[in-house]
């Protein structure tokens, strides 16, 4: 069952998360990654609860698994702290597609 990468973040260094994105893209979307669903700094933020982020990406993968693999290799592991540097993090999750 396909699963979902879901990060949110407000940014503060647009030209540090362009270093980040340039490193990034090829460990979580190169031959073994997911595929790029939204990438947005146009989230639009519901009055029910709080905000969460300026900039909301998606990422789906096969299953669970795999985006776990994924975020925890070492490619990525190795980049991670550039959005970290770049970004607050507001949301970070693994979720399960429907069967």
């Amino acid at each position: 069952m396909a699963a979902y990468l879901i990060l949110t973040y407000d940014v503060t260094d647009q030209d540090r998360l362009l270093r980040y994105r340039n490193a990034a893209t090829p460990a979580l979307l190169g031959p073994d990654g997911g595929e790029l669903v939204v990438s947005t700094s146009q989230t639009l933020h519901l009055p029910e609860a709080p905000s969460s982020g300026t900039h909301t990406v998606i990422l789906r993968f096969d299953d669970a698994d795999h985006a776990r693999r994924v975020y925890e290799s070492g490619s990525y592991q190795a980049v991670i702290e550039e959005r970290l540097a770049a970004t607050t993090p507001r949301i970070a999750m693994i979720v399960p597609g429907v069967p």
